[in-house]
């Protein structure tokens, strides 16, 4: 193949990657709709099934053989949704019998709503055509009148079934919801019987290279989705009694079909809830000859669903799906699409589903970041990003997420000192201008400065937002040192002074936002730190009983070793009493800072504020009690 020709294969590969995928999408798409009578029973039975899982193991773990807790946990959902569609049948026979008798209260507020909309001189003509649109309504189905004005008399024709026929009429709108809920409940009889075997099956096609993970990943997520189904049925049908004996209270008609609906279409993404208060609204203007049922209905779910919300679901499993709010939005368009209105109340469930299988199957981790609420990007390069968009605050706020799990030393050490690495790297390759790099060193220490405020820098506990959760997942817990607070009125006299740490920085841009941090951090841990860069320290002496006991010197781009060697010996001339450290804030391993510490002579070598807080704590400046957690 020549260059040209492989030029141009590279040149379109991009393009043939992209029209297989949306191919692909396509394909999917296409069996999801065609497919639709099949896939609805089985996405039914699956979610079932994780739904009853939880009560299987219960069941088993009671002793009971794994038939017999398959059959028991299938028995009670089947009385469950039986009893549910017997009150639903009851409560709408009920008011398709009395719908006759509202006709006077609606004609009486309709009259009432087409007055009040004339009666301003702006609706009047969008009254008057309401009111013809509503007569029209209302000659519909009455005796055709010639052009004379006589009434054409019609002759009906008795066309109902009698007889068997009859009977079946009745009976086949009942067959299809029945025999639809029979093949749920034996499909999901079958995967919770077998539903070891379909997970050696799915681990087959996921991959066997490493068997052990994917079996217990799975297994997880199994547990994970069938706790938070169940956890979310017994919510919305708590919420459906709830709005059902509310509405009773009320005195609305069949209230506890309003609290069906209601509690199923919580299932519904976002606007569920609204949709569930649309029917109890449409009864209660037309049962009430006035507005009391009305304004007491919105006033019901006004107060419930907030309650539920943002309330009693964070309580029992948290506040967020695991899915981000747009891919709710579009799982439940692309679902309601595909599959209509059962498509609507599975979105998402279903996508929960995938979200998880995302998280814990590697070749499926695609649809973790696409649908997936946690970040795609790790915690130091959202940090970055934040600070070359000049967004100090934002990441200010995210700080204190983040502080709720860790401390303050781990997150300078893992989140804000990685990204100066990072910025390290893209100075070197000439990737930040002049203008970025302003702004980034503008915003780091605008940051530093708001976290002066903190109380204390251990982690304070408290639920903590997505962002920090999925950082929680990736970064370690604190170091012993970053957990130890320094005892004021335990410390040596010559650790009693103003500022027993002295961070001494480089001319590098980045230089100063580390020192900051690292003298934030003494400071915050219990021991006072001047910072200054090392041209200040050469014209400025400590002052008299203001002598620290520690020097750091602290550098983001390394510098040479005689360089280095030079500068621990003129800060030990100047302060002869004091341990000299060097903070370099670049990867080193183990062996390179004790050939580095050799080199030049100094205390201790540390590339972290954790490292630098135990290189005080084995100074003991508290004394022999008490120096170590």
């Amino acid at each position: 193949m020549d260059i040209l020709t492989n030029r141009m294969v590279r040149n379109a590969v991009p393009l043939f990657s992209v029209t297989a995928a949306v191919l692909l999408v396509l394909g999917i798409g296409a069996i999801l709709f065609l497919a639709k009578d099949v896939l609805v029973h089985l996405a039914l039975a699956l979610l079932l099934s994780f739904a009853l899982s939880p009560i299987v193991s219960w069941l088993m773990r009671a002793s009971l053989p794994k038939s017999l807790a398959v059959a028991g946990a299938v028995l009670f959902a089947l009385g469950i949704i039986t009893a549910i569609s017997l009150v639903a049948y009851r409560q709408s026979a009920k008011l398709a019998e009395k719908i006759p008798s509202y006709e006077p209260t609606i004609r009486a507020k309709l009259d009432f709503l087409s007055e009040a909309l004339t009666a301003s001189s702006v609706f009047s003509r969008a009254g008057d055509v309401f009111f013809r649109v509503l007569t029209d309504f209302h000659v519909i189905g009455a005796a055709p009148v010639a052009e004379n004005g006589t009434i054409i008399p019609t002759v009906r024709v008795d066309a109902a079934s009698h007889g068997l026929e009859a009977v079946l009429g009745y009976l086949e709108p009942l067959l299809h919801p029945v025999a639809t809920l029979v093949v749920v409940l034996l499909l999901a009889a079958f995967m919770l019987a077998q539903r070891e075997d379909l997970r050696n099956r799915f681990i087959r096609l996921a991959g066997t290279d490493d068997i052990q993970t994917t079996t217990n990943a799975l297994d997880d997520a199994a547990r994970r989705v069938g706790r938070m189904l169940l956890t979310q049925l017994a919510v919305n049908a708590s919420f459906g009694v709830v709005i059902g004996a509310g509405l009773w209270l009320i005195g609305l008609p069949s209230p506890f079909l309003w609290g069906i609906f209601a509690g199923v279409m919580r299932f519904v993404p976002y606007i569920g809830a609204f949709i569930g208060l649309i029917p109890p609204l449409l009864v209660a203007f037309a049962a009430d000859p006035g507005w009391w049922s009305l304004m007491a209905t919105v006033g019901l779910f006004a107060m419930i669903e907030p309650l539920v919300g943002h309330v009693l679901e964070p309580l029992l499993y948290g506040h967020s799906s695991g899915m981000s709010p747009v891919a709710i939005i579009i799982a439940a368009l692309t679902w309601a699409f595909l599959w209509g209105p059962i498509g609507l109340v599975l979105a998402t469930p279903l996508t929960i589903c995938l979200v998880v299988l995302g998280r814990h199957v590697p070749r499926l981790k695609f649809l973790d970041v696409l649908l997936g609420d946690r970040p795609v990007l790790a915690p130091h390069e959202i940090f970055y990003q934040r600070m070359l968009a000049g967004d100090p605050r934002e990441a200010a706020d995210q700080a204190r997420q983040f502080l709720k799990g860790r401390g303050l030393a781990t997150y300078y050490d893992e989140i804000a000192l990685e990204a100066v690495r990072r910025a390290h790297l893209d100075i070197v390759r000439g990737h930040l201008d002049d203008e970025r790099l302003g702004r980034l060193v503008a915003s780091s220490e605008s940051l530093v400065s708001s976290l002066d405020a903190l109380p204390q820098p251990l982690a304070v506990g408290g639920s903590a937002n997505a962002e920090a959760e999925a950082a929680f997942d990736v970064i370690a817990p604190d170091r012993a040192s970053a957990r130890h607070i320094f005892a004021g009125d335990r410390l040596q006299s010559a650790w009693s002074v103003a500022h027993p740490i002295a961070v001494l920085h480089g001319n590098h841009p980045l230089d100063r936002a580390a020192a900051m941090m690292l003298g934030q951090i003494f400071t915050k841990y219990g021991l006072n730190a001047r910072i200054a860069s090392l041209t200040e320290a050469e014209t400025q002496s400590p002052k008299a009983g203001d002598v620290p006991a520690l020097v750091f010197l602290s550098f983001v781009e390394p510098l040479s070793t005689l360089h280095l060697r030079a500068l621990k010996m003129r800060v030990s001339r100047a302060l002869p009493q004091a341990r000299v450290a060097l903070a370099l804030w670049q990867e080193a391993d183990p062996a390179l800072k004790a050939e580095l510490r050799h080199k030049t002579t100094v205390d201790a070598v540390v590339t972290r504020t954790a490292e630098a807080l135990q290189v005080a704590i084995d100074m003991r400046p508290e004394g022999e009690q008490n120096s170590q957690m």
